[in-house]
C-alpha cells in the first residue's frame, strides 16, 4: 500500500477551529486570523446542528478572508472564477465542505480567517447550533 494512501498526517493540518460551536442567533462573527504562509490550499468543514425557534427559513454562510497582518485589511479570498469563496448552509442537521485555494490569496496575504452570518426568516427568537473548522494542505514540512 502506498504511504500517502494511510499516511497522509504531514500533508495537512486540522487542528484549526475557524469558529467555535456556539448556539447563534441571526448576526455575524469573525473567526480568529491564522497565519496560513505555510500552506497552499485548505478546506472549509461547516457544522450546522439544530434550529430552534420555528423559522422558516435559515441560512449560515461562512466567507473565508485574508489579510496581510490578521489584524485589518480584510478581503474575501477568491476562486479560479474570481468570486469570493463562501459556503452557504441551509438546513439543520448538516456538515458541508468548501475547498480553497491559497494561491489566488493576494501575494502579501499570510493571514486568513471566517465570517460566519446567520439569518433567519420568521420564527420565534429562532437560534441554531453553528461552527467551522479549517483543514490546511500543502504543508511545508516532511513526514514524521
Amino acid at each position: 500500500m502506498h504511504p500517502l494512501n494511510t499516511q497522509i498526517g504531514h500533508l495537512i493540518h486540522a487542528a484549526n477551529q475557524a469558529l467555535p460551536p456556539d448556539l447563534l442567533g441571526a448576526g455575524t462573527r469573525n473567526g480568529a486570523a491564522l497565519d496560513v504562509s505555510r500552506y497552499q490550499s485548505g478546506v472549509l468543514v461547516a457544522n450546522v446542528g439544530e434550529v430552534d425557534g420555528g423559522p422558516t427559513a435559515t441560512s449560515v454562510s461562512y466567507t473565508v478572508q485574508t489579510s496581510p497582518n490578521g489584524t485589518d485589511g480584510w478581503v474575501p479570498l477568491k476562486d479560479m472564477d474570481d468570486n469570493d469563496v463562501v459556503l452557504t448552509v441551509t438546513a439543520a442537521d448538516t456538515c458541508a465542505e468548501k475547498d480553497f485555494n491559497l494561491q489566488y490569496a493576494d501575494v502579501d496575504h499570510s493571514f486568513l480567517r471566517v465570517v460566519e452570518a446567520v439569518t433567519f426568516t420568521g420564527g420565534t427568537s429562532p437560534s441554531a447550533m453553528a461552527g467551522a473548522t479549517l483543514v490546511f494542505g500543502g504543508g511545508q514540512r516532511l513526514p514524521l
